[in-house]
């Protein structure tokens, strides 16, 4: 952070535009749009923002409610390597479980 600042002033001393550092216009999936509550309770997200992150019918969201404010966060499976070490996990787990405890 520091040395974007740097960098950002010593571009406007020398005369120069500032530019942007390449990682912020890359993080920038930002969009908007609004939606309704339908009677069942349901919201629709506007297809230019499902576009926009890919979102396929089916996707499952995390819901996150605080006052005034819902935050939907896309739910991702594990991957392969994951789901292998969530398994090894859980061998371990039921294996030390179904150990009788020894007496000291």
């Amino acid at each position: 952070m520091a040395s974007i600042l740097h960098d950002k002033a010593a571009s406007v001393r020398q005369g120069k535009p500032a530019r942007k550092p390449a990682s912020a216009a890359k993080r920038s999936t930002r969009s908007t749009g609004t939606t309704r509550l339908s009677i069942k309770g349901q919201i629709v997200i506007p297809e230019a923002v499902c576009q926009r992150i890919g979102l396929k019918r089916g996707d499952q969201f995390l819901v996150l409610a605080d006052k005034d404010t819902i935050c939907l966060r896309l739910l991702h499976p594990p991957s392969s390597r994951e789901w292998s070490q969530l398994r090894e996990l859980a061998t371990l787990l039921t294996v030390s479980i179904d150990q009788p405890a020894t007496s000291a």
